[in-house]
Protein backbone atom coordinates (compact mmCIF):
# COMPACT_ATOMS: atom_id res chain seq x y z
CA UNK A 1 0.00 0.00 0.00
CA UNK A 2 1.45 3.44 -0.92
CA UNK A 3 2.09 5.92 1.72
CA UNK A 4 1.59 9.29 1.26
CA UNK A 5 2.41 12.14 3.40
CA UNK A 6 -0.88 13.73 4.83
CA UNK A 7 -0.79 17.15 3.68
CA UNK A 8 -1.61 19.90 6.88
CA UNK A 9 -4.95 21.71 6.81
CA UNK A 10 -5.61 24.49 5.06
CA UNK A 11 -5.30 27.94 6.97
CA UNK A 12 -9.23 28.48 7.67
CA UNK A 13 -9.52 24.99 9.61
CA UNK A 14 -6.26 24.93 11.80
CA UNK A 15 -8.91 25.32 15.33
CA UNK A 16 -11.60 23.24 14.07
CA UNK A 17 -11.60 20.22 16.59
CA UNK A 18 -13.55 18.32 13.84
CA UNK A 19 -11.21 19.22 11.23
CA UNK A 20 -8.45 17.96 13.30
CA UNK A 21 -10.19 14.60 14.04
CA UNK A 22 -10.37 14.52 10.21
CA UNK A 23 -7.14 14.74 10.03
CA UNK A 24 -6.17 12.18 12.08
CA UNK A 25 -8.40 9.49 11.09
CA UNK A 26 -6.37 10.28 7.08
CA UNK A 27 -3.27 10.05 8.89
CA UNK A 28 -4.42 6.90 10.69
CA UNK A 29 -4.92 5.59 7.23
CA UNK A 30 -1.31 5.58 6.30
CA UNK A 31 0.06 4.03 9.28
CA UNK A 32 -2.60 2.00 10.95
CA UNK A 33 -2.56 -1.86 9.36
CA UNK A 34 -6.09 -2.39 8.93
CA UNK A 35 -8.02 1.00 8.18
CA UNK A 36 -10.65 0.19 5.91
CA UNK A 37 -13.75 1.42 7.99
CA UNK A 38 -11.98 4.76 8.49
CA UNK A 39 -11.19 4.99 5.04
CA UNK A 40 -14.53 4.25 4.15
CA UNK A 41 -15.44 6.69 6.65
CA UNK A 42 -13.67 9.61 4.85
CA UNK A 43 -14.89 8.40 1.52
CA UNK A 44 -18.21 8.74 2.20
CA UNK A 45 -17.95 11.80 3.27
CA UNK A 46 -16.02 12.99 0.36
CA UNK A 47 -18.54 10.95 -2.14
CA UNK A 48 -21.30 8.18 -0.86
CA UNK A 49 -21.50 6.51 -4.64
CA UNK A 50 -17.97 5.25 -3.67
CA UNK A 51 -18.01 3.68 -0.70
CA UNK A 52 -20.39 3.82 2.71
CA UNK A 53 -19.04 2.77 6.06
CA UNK A 54 -20.09 -0.48 7.98
CA UNK A 55 -21.07 0.80 11.06
CA UNK A 56 -20.45 -2.67 13.13
CA UNK A 57 -17.45 -2.19 11.44
CA UNK A 58 -16.39 1.64 12.90
CA UNK A 59 -17.89 0.29 16.22
CA UNK A 60 -16.07 -2.42 16.60
CA UNK A 61 -13.16 -2.30 15.06
CA UNK A 62 -11.42 0.17 15.41
CA UNK A 63 -9.70 1.62 18.38
CA UNK A 64 -11.57 4.16 21.26
CA UNK A 65 -9.01 7.21 19.87
CA UNK A 66 -9.82 6.64 16.27
CA UNK A 67 -13.65 5.82 17.11
CA UNK A 68 -13.91 9.40 19.16
CA UNK A 69 -12.41 11.22 15.73
CA UNK A 70 -15.41 9.74 14.12
CA UNK A 71 -17.63 11.23 16.18
CA UNK A 72 -15.87 14.64 16.04
CA UNK A 73 -16.29 14.83 12.61
CA UNK A 74 -19.50 13.46 12.45
CA UNK A 75 -20.34 16.24 14.76
CA UNK A 76 -18.79 18.57 13.22
CA UNK A 77 -20.39 17.80 9.23
CA UNK A 78 -23.87 18.18 11.54
CA UNK A 79 -23.15 21.75 12.81
CA UNK A 80 -21.32 22.60 9.62
CA UNK A 81 -21.64 26.30 8.30
CA UNK A 82 -25.10 26.82 6.52
CA UNK A 83 -24.49 25.31 2.87
CA UNK A 84 -22.43 22.91 4.25
CA UNK A 85 -18.71 22.02 2.74
CA UNK A 86 -17.18 18.76 1.80
CA UNK A 87 -14.10 17.20 3.67
CA UNK A 88 -11.61 17.98 0.93
CA UNK A 89 -11.73 21.05 2.01
CA UNK A 90 -9.79 20.74 4.83
CA UNK A 91 -6.57 20.40 2.70
CA UNK A 92 -7.35 23.59 0.22
CA UNK A 93 -6.19 23.33 -3.14
CA UNK A 94 -4.38 19.72 -2.67
CA UNK A 95 -7.87 18.06 -1.03
CA UNK A 96 -9.04 16.19 -4.33
CA UNK A 97 -5.65 14.65 -4.77
CA UNK A 98 -5.67 13.39 -1.00
CA UNK A 99 -9.10 12.31 -1.68
CA UNK A 100 -8.10 10.47 -4.65
CA UNK A 101 -5.21 8.94 -3.05
CA UNK A 102 -7.26 7.68 -0.42
CA UNK A 103 -9.93 6.06 -2.69
CA UNK A 104 -7.45 4.54 -5.25
CA UNK A 105 -5.02 2.82 -2.20
CA UNK A 106 -8.13 1.53 -0.54
CA UNK A 107 -9.70 0.23 -3.63
CA UNK A 108 -12.17 2.68 -3.93
CA UNK A 109 -11.87 4.41 -6.77
CA UNK A 110 -9.17 2.43 -9.33
CA UNK A 111 -6.89 5.50 -10.67
CA UNK A 112 -4.03 2.96 -10.90
CA UNK A 113 -6.84 0.84 -13.24
CA UNK A 114 -7.66 3.55 -15.75
CA UNK A 115 -4.39 4.99 -17.23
Amino acid sequence: MKKNKTPPLAPEFPNAPGAQAAWRLFEACQHIGSTYPIASFLTSLYNAHYARPDAFLLCRRIGDDEFDDVMAVMKWFREARPGGFDLHYIFGSTGDAVMFDLMDRFGYWPLSNSD
